[in-house]
């Protein structure tokens, strides 16, 4: 599977699927399976086994050997039709790999959106919770100024000696 049809995947799945849709996806029992036998297959493991597989399978079928009986002599035909299975069946496996390798890309972007959506909502609330407290104090400014104003004109009032007394009032 080429890049370009990954990334056609990807935005496939990004549109139609759900995270929880996707993780019941990633968390099948086929998607594991498949994971296990592409991890297996390219593994030094696989490689022993084939190599031993292969060196028995020719010396259980050559003729020279007296406690063997030949099932597929040379040229092997029963192995290359079993091999060619098994790559047709291992290519399967790593496509199905592929795919939900783009699955737990696509996931993982999705949980992303989510968590920036989150935190931008988070910022969003600050920002206006700040505003508020702005305006808050700008009131409480509002009203300092006022009462010293209310404070200034009764210092400033008939008993203040800065104004000249008012002669209707007794004193």
């Amino acid at each position: 599977m080429g890049k370009k049809d990954q990334e056609k995947l990807a935005q496939f799945l990004l549109h139609e699927s759900r995270p929880d849709q996707l993780f019941k996806r990633l968390h099948s029992f086929e998607g594991r399976l498949a994971q296990f036998i592409t991890n297996f297959a390219g593994s030094m493991y696989f490689v022993y086994f084939h190599v031993v597989w292969f060196s028995a399978w020719i010396v259980l079928n050559h003729k020279d050997i007296p406690f063997a009986h030949p099932f597929d002599p040379f040229p092997y035909g029963l192995l290359t039709m079993v091999v060619s299975l098994e790559a047709i069946f291992l290519s399967t496996f790593i496509m199905l790999n592929q795919n939900r390798q783009a699955l737990v890309d696509t996931y993982r972007e999705l949980e992303d959106q989510q968590e920036q959506q989150e935190e931008e909502q988070q910022q969003e609330e600050l920002e206006e919770d700040v505003e508020d407290i702005q305006k808050n104090l700008d009131d409480i400014r509002d009203a300092l100024i006022f009462i010293q104003q209310k404070i200034n004109k009764l210092d400033r009032g008939p008993h203040s000696p800065s104004t000249p007394p008012n002669p209707n009032l007794r004193q």
